[in-house]
This record gives C-alpha cells, sequence and structure tokens, in this order.
C-alpha cells in the first residue's frame, strides 16, 4: 500500500512536470498562431519523450525489455492523444469553448487515463510488454 501510494506521487510530479512541457509547447506554438490540433500534437511528441524516460526510471523503475516498452508506450500515447484531440475539437469547434480552458479539462482526463495505461499495460509485470 505504502510503495503504491509513493508510486502515485511519484507519478503526480513526473506527471505535473509532463504537463508543463506538453503547456509550454503548445501555448508556444500557438503564439506562432499555429492551429490548435497541430499544436498539440507536436506538443504531445514533446511530453511523451520526457514522459517515457520519467515514468520507466523514476516513477515504476522498470527494468522491462526498453523496445518494447518505447513501443506500448508510445502506441498506447496514440490512442490518448487521438481522444485528447478530438475532445479539444468538440470543445473548441462546437461548444465553442476558449482554446486554454479546453486544453486544461481535456489534460485532466488525458493524465487520468494515461496513467491507468502505464500502470496496467506498459510497466507492469502483467502488462503488455511483460507477457
Amino acid at each position: 500500500m505504502r510503495e503504491t501510494i509513493r508510486q502515485a506521487l511519484k507519478y503526480v510530479l513526473t506527471g505535473g512536470l509532463t504537463t508543463v512541457i506538453n503547456y509550454v509547447i503548445f501555448f508556444g506554438l500557438m503564439g506562432w498562431e499555429m492551429n490548435y490540433l497541430a499544436a498539440n500534437t507536436l506538443a504531445w511528441v514533446g511530453a511523451v519523450i520526457f514522459a517515457f524516460v520519467a515514468n520507466r526510471n523514476l516513477v515504476f523503475q522498470s527494468t522491462g525489455n526498453l523496445i518494447r516498452e518505447i513501443y506500448a508506450f508510445v502506441s498506447l500515447r496514440l490512442l490518448t492523444v487521438l481522444i485528447e484531440n478530438m475532445l479539444l475539437f468538440m470543445m473548441v469547434d462546437f461548444a465553442a469553448m476558449a482554446t486554454m480552458p479546453a486544453k486544461i479539462l481535456v489534460s485532466v482526463i488525458t493524465v487520468i487515463l494515461n496513467y491507468y495505461i502505464c500502470k496496467h499495460h506498459v510497466f507492469s509485470e502483467g502488462g503488455m510488454v511483460h507477457e
């Protein structure tokens, strides 16, 4: 139980840094008047690179097969960026929500989904890369 709490706290901290990286790239690109979905996708790339290294080494302390974990991590994160872009599109284009509040709301959903995916499908003994 104690290790689970410690792991969750590490995930929150590294997830916070991942979110900062994502936001810096996203809003930096938006400042160049890039389309918000393109900016979100490029911000995702930067955040995923950082998140993989942080999650593998600091949060889950995995010693599994590196190539398999990269493949699983990126593949499953592709699912979340598709969900994120779809939700952003619905909020910004259909609900007429401003981009910043939409991005923040979607980020909350993404963080929860990403933790579940990492914990149960990428960096776990019974996860898809350790079968």
